[in-house]
């Protein structure tokens, strides 16, 4: 039998390898930010952020009938973005702005803290997009739209707001409706305008169903999977947030109310959150105050976005090493380089690396070099990473060049025309870029 000395020293003892063993964290699975922007300072991070569609060559500027044209027209100042709207002199069109994010993603939770605009005609939207597939080429559908915000004075006015998701619908896909989301019309009424003050808007996308979340309160669950037309998984998603003005199918049904821009769409910030059972999983999504419970809305799958090919930074071109992403050479010397590319288990191989060297001056390749990527041929670092040789024509004059990379492959189109498409990649080098591209910079050539 242990003595009252004895068992008080094995209590202490007990109480001290207690305090000193590391505890576990309260959250062993939840949210993991994966991306964000609070838009501090005083420009767009472009490295995040695209200005335009990624429709016509990543260039389209609206849908259908809109009044407005996509232009740089936002402004950053004080942690909020704002798209701008405002009306073009001597015609019906208005200059807006808009965000595409670069990045792409499977599921997860999605947040903004919006600010939205008060007028007749105004089409703001908080949104998810199919981006590019594996070979390069657009579907639609899927899209989710997490919300949409309409003005025509008439069916939409300042106290609705709606959301909902590309395909067929049925009410009974809903298996939860708050008692202000009116399904029939995937519409929420508010008890007052939803354009008085800041409101933060969450979007739960599972695998196998959407929530909407209103400052922290739940609207809606649905089933729905994100799917092509042909049944298959889409594309992974891309986030919107656009400003658009009027358009006769909706918006500008009942006019606009030109004299009452221009208007802004504020945004305080964006946050992207992935399920995760690791332990980097927490409550909250990043400092969210009305992050859902991961408990309730977490999901299960083996997928958080499409693997991509990533370009890596390049070591010596022509025999010279490359520092800090830049190099040197003499004009009309050959242009000999191995370019790593790391790429991801099963990928196609049907592709071609296609290599330019670019002057900075007009945009214009000065000249290109083409290689078949054939995995098994490839020579292979020790790192896993291949290196695919590549030879360029000299280049005969003097100037600033960059020199880039893309894969290219032959495909067919939805009614069987053959496209030869760029396919999305990943940068991995010295020169700051967007991190999912269709081409990479891997390097800053100076020619003397």
């Amino acid at each position: 039998m242990m003595t009252p000395g004895i068992r008080k020293s094995a209590l202490l003892a007990l109480l001290f390898v207690g305090a000193v063993l590391p505890t576990k964290a309260a959250w062993s699975a939840g949210w993991e930010l994966v991306f964000s922007d609070d838009f501090n300072g005083d420009k767009l991070d472009r490295t995040k952020w695209a200005t335009r569609y990624i429709y016509n060559n990543e260039t389209m500027d609206h849908f259908k009938d809109e009044n407005q044209r996509y232009r740089d027209n936002h402004v950053v100042s004080g942690g909020v973005l704002s798209l701008v709207a405002k009306k073009t002199e001597g015609t019906n069109l208005f200059e807006s702005a808009m965000i595409r994010s670069h990045r792409t993603f499977y599921y997860g939770y999605y947040e903004a803290r919006v600010f939205l605009p008060n007028a007749k005609g105004v089409f703001p939207a908080f949104w998810l997009e199919a981006d590019y597939d594996l070979d390069g080429k657009t579907w639609h559908p899927p899209e989710a739209d997490i919300f949409e915000f309409v003005i025509n004075g008439v069916e939409d006015k300042a106290n609705s707001l709606h959301s909902n998701v590309i395909g067929p619908f049925n009410e009974k896909q809903y298996t939860y409706v708050d008692r202000n989301f009116l399904a029939k019309f995937q519409n929420l009424y508010a008890s007052e305008d939803l354009n008085l003050g800041w409101h933060t808007a969450g979007y739960l996308w599972a695998p196998d169903k959407v929530s909407l979340f209103w400052d922290g309160k739940l609207i809606y669950t649905r089933n729905y999977q994100w799917l092509r037309k042909d049944g298959q998984l889409g594309p992974p998603a891309h986030v919107d947030l656009n400003f658009a003005v009027g358009g006769s199918e909706w918006a500008g049904r009942h006019g606009i109310d030109e004299a009452a821009f221009p208007q802004a769409f504020k945004i305080d910030y964006v946050r992207v959150c992935q399920f995760t059972e690791s332990d980097k999983g927490a409550r909250q999504c990043g400092p969210s105050e009305v992050t859902p419970d991961p408990k309730q809305f977490g999901y299960s799958t083996t997928i958080n976005d499409m693997p991509k090919p990533t370009f890596l930074k390049v070591g010596n071109v022509a025999g010279k090493p490359v520092s800090a992403g830049a190099a040197s050479l003499g004009a009309s010397q050959s242009v000999t380089v191995e370019i790593p590319i790391r790429l991801p288990e099963g990928y196609p191989s049907n592709r071609t690396l296609q290599a330019s060297l670019v002057d900075q001056a007009n945009g214009t390749a000065a000249a290109t070099a083409n290689a078949k990527l054939e995995p098994a041929s490839l020579k292979k670092r020790s790192d896993g990473a291949n290196i695919v040789e590549l030879s360029l024509p000299a280049v005969t004059r003097t100037g600033s060049f960059t020199l880039t990379a893309k894969l290219i492959s032959e495909v067919s189109g939805d009614k069987g025309a053959r496209q030869v498409l760029p396919s999305p990649v990943a940068c991995s080098t010295d020169i700051v870029q967007p991190e999912k591209a269709l081409s990479c910079r891997l390097l800053s050539l100076q020619v003397r």
